[in-house]
Parts: structure tokens; C-alpha cells; sequence
């Protein structure tokens, strides 16, 4: 009877204990249940729905020196057509002022939010056939043909805790799109099932996103993908089953570890596919603590290990696997977040979150509108505003 009882408590610490990875309590989209026609709901700290798009001072939009200062981009709702509430049309985003623009001929102004204010779009599951629910970071007054990355998010979290990072890099010339996945620790989608569901969800996009848009072209042959932890091992798989389907993939933290009960086997167990370029920035601390969120043997040092030439790798220092998340639902998520090691400093992590967008805006540069100038600024990590680790190209 003690050993079932001690098997018991056993059973039940290592689930706590590994529920931690990315394992949020919250649903998918419970704040989507308010209501249809508001695009913003009280969960988001972000954006507020009154007349004022900065929240308090938890806010990541500030009106002090951070690098996302006056930059609170509109949300508009394409079930409805209209921004925002109805009883705040009128607050189509002060988006304020970039102040960041730089100098064309500085390659590190990439680090500072770029020259276009930033229109996200939020599209609900089967709204014209949307498979999901998604997000569009839109680069508004962008000309031509605006190259379009699709970003997964991580395990059981949100794809609305991304937007600094994700508004860093679109507003500097590049539509995003970031769509919504349903797994859980004790159910849900395989990281396989979700690479088809996420292969189906890029092509519909490919047909569909144009017109989403307000007045802008993509280019959907420049289109690149990109990941946090798990969803950098579902993008593995996209890529592997679909290696044409984009040009460059960009890592933020990938994990490839099977969930702690087994079953789903890592991607890059299959011979890596892709032959475009890569990226995989890492965060030191993500292989440490008593749960370790991107745990050694299946962290970015095995993608970069895996991918082809030419691909590049860098270790963050300081910071943690949850880091590049949104400093509000940093907070927010619990247990998902808090098992994980990171820097516990919010000025360090919103550092952190400059760096990411800056890093991931210049390795598109490069590899989707030709500025091979970038390569340089890649290389040169002596000059990157962000101290790092490892440093590494092939």
C-alpha cells in the first residue's frame, strides 16, 4: 500500500514538474470568447479596448526610452471591417513615432523599430475559410512586393504573445502572419499532425492573404517561416515534408524534445530537408533549472548542427526560453512560464526582445529582398547590442 501511495505522489511531482516546457492552463483563444466583434480583449495587456493603446506601466509599450516607445500599432478586426470597438473607431492607433529609422547606411539602425508603423489584423477561424485563428502584422505604406514570414508560436502558448518581437520585425518592411495551434500536454496534436495542420494554414494563406491586406502586395515568393520552441520542431517538419514551401527558416529557441511522456518523436530524428538558410538564436539558460525548457541535445545547437550551409547560430546570454515573450503575458502565463530559467530582469528581457525582432529583420533582409550587406552586420556580433554566448556561421 506505501509503495502505491509513494508511486502515486511520484506520478503526480513529475507531472508538475514537466508540465513546465510550455504547458499554459489557459486555452487557446478563451479570450476570444468575449466577444466577436471587440478584436481586444481584457486578457491582453498590450492594448487596451479604451481610447488609450498603452496600458499601464506593466505595458511594453512605454512612452519612456525603450526601443517600443509611441509605437502602438492599430488592431482591426476582418470580421468586422472596422478598428478597434465600435465606440472607438476613431483610435485607429497612435502609432506615434517610429524615432528609429536611422540611417540607411547604418546596418545596426536594424536594432531600432524600422521606418513603417505597424497595422495588426486579427482574423478569426473560418472567416472566409481561415482554418484558424491568426494575426497579420502589416508594414503599413510598404511598396512593391512586401516578402511574408509565417511565425508558429510555442508549446500551449498564445500566438498573441509575440507582438514585440513580431512588430519589431514588420516594421521594417515585412507582412507577418501568425496563426493559433491546438496541442496540450495530455492530448491534443502531435507535433506531425500539427506540421500538416500548419501546412494547410501556409497555403491557405498563400491564396487568401491579399486579401486580408489594406492596399499592399506580398511576396509570396520571398515567403519564410519561423518558430519559438515547439514550434520551431513543427516547423522542422513542415520543412521536411515541404522543403519548397518557403526560402529561409529563423529558430527562436527551437525545441525538439518529445514531451515528457513520450510519443512524439523529434524532427530532426528524419534527415533535414530544407536547403535554404537558417537562423537559430538560442537563450543561454534554456538548458537550466530543475526543468530545463529547451533541454540539451534538443536545443538550437542541434538544429544548427542539423540544417545545411549556410546557416548561422547565436546564444543570447542571460536570458531564458520564455524570455522573447511579451513582458505581460511573461506574467501571465504561470506554470508555463515560471518552471522555465530566465533572466528574471523585464529591462534585460524587453533588451532581449529588440535584439530578437532586429536579428530576425536582418537575416530576412538578407535572405529575402537580396540586401546581402546585412551578412556583414550578421557576422560581425562584436557589434550586436546584445551580449551572446556562441556566435557561429557555416
Amino acid at each position: 500500500m506505501k509503495k502505491t501511495i509513494l508511486s502515486f505522489f511520484a506520478i503526480l511531482f513529475l507531472f508538475v514538474l514537466f508540465t513546465g516546457c510550455e504547458n499554459s492552463k489557459s486555452k487557446p483563444n478563451q479570450d476570444d470568447e468575449q466577444n466577436d466583434d471587440s478584436l481586444i480583449t481584457t486578457d491582453d495587456p498590450l492594448i487596451t479596448t479604451d481610447d488609450s493603446p498603452v496600458t499601464d506601466d506593466d505595458s511594453l509599450i512605454t512612452t519612456d526610452d525603450s526601443p517600443f516607445t509611441d509605437h502602438d500599432s492599430p488592431v482591426t478586426d476582418d470580421d468586422t471591417g472596422n478598428t478597434g470597438d465600435t465606440g472607438n473607431t476613431g483610435d485607429t492607433g497612435d502609432s506615434g513615432d517610429t524615432g528609429n529609422t536611422g540611417n540607411s547606411g547604418n546596418l545596426s539602425a536594424i536594432f531600432n523599430l524600422g521606418p513603417h508603423f505597424v497595422n495588426m489584423i486579427d482574423v478569426k477561424k473560418n472567416n472566409n475559410g481561415a482554418p484558424r485563428d491568426f494575426r497579420i502584422y502589416e508594414p503599413t505604406g510598404a511598396t512593391g512586393l512586401v516578402p511574408v514570414v509565417h511565425f508558429q508560436h510555442g508549446f500551449q502558448l498564445k500566438y498573441t504573445y509575440y507582438d514585440d518581437v513580431l512588430i519589431h520585425l514588420s516594421s521594417h518592411g515585412f507582412i507577418v502572419v501568425s496563426g493559433q495551434s491546438e496541442h496540450s500536454l495530455m492530448g491534443g496534436d502531435t507535433s506531425v499532425v500539427e506540421a500538416t495542420k500548419v501546412t494547410a494554414f501556409i497555403e491557405w494563406i498563400k491564396t487568401n492573404l491579399a486579401s486580408k491586406l489594406t492596399g499592399m502586395t506580398p511576396d509570396l515568393d520571398n515567403f519564410a517561416v519561423s518558430g519559438h520552441s515547439r514550434g520551431g520542431k513543427v516547423t522542422n517538419h513542415v520543412l521536411n515534408t515541404s522543403p519548397a514551401i518557403a526560402k529561409s527558416f529563423f529558430g527562436l529557441d527551437p525545441v525538439d524534445a518529445p514531451p515528457p511522456f513520450g510519443g512524439d518523436d523529434p524532427s530532426l530524428n528524419n534527415p533535414v530537408q530544407f536547403q535554404g538558410k537558417s537562423m537559430f538564436l538560442g537563450a543561454e539558460k534554456g538548458p537550466e533549472g530543475m526543468q530545463a525548457c529547451a533541454p540539451a541535445d534538443h536545443n538550437s545547437v542541434n538544429f544548427y548542427f542539423g540544417f545545411p550551409s549556410p546557416s548561422r547560430h547565436i546564444i543570447a546570454a542571460g536570458v531564458g526560453h520564455m524570455d522573447m515573450v511579451d513582458e505581460p503575458d511573461l506574467k501571465a502565463c504561470g506554470t508555463t512560464c515560471s518552471l522555465c530559467a530566465g533572466s528574471k530582469d523585464n529591462a534585460l528581457n524587453t533588451q532581449f526582445r529588440t535584439y530578437s525582432g532586429g536579428l530576425m529583420a536582418a537575416f530576412f533582409s538578407s535572405a529575402l529582398k537580396g540586401k546581402t550587406e546585412y551578412e556583414t552586420l550578421l557576422n560581425d556580433f562584436m557589434t550586436h547590442p546584445f551580449l551572446t554566448k556562441v556566435s557561429e556561421s557555416k
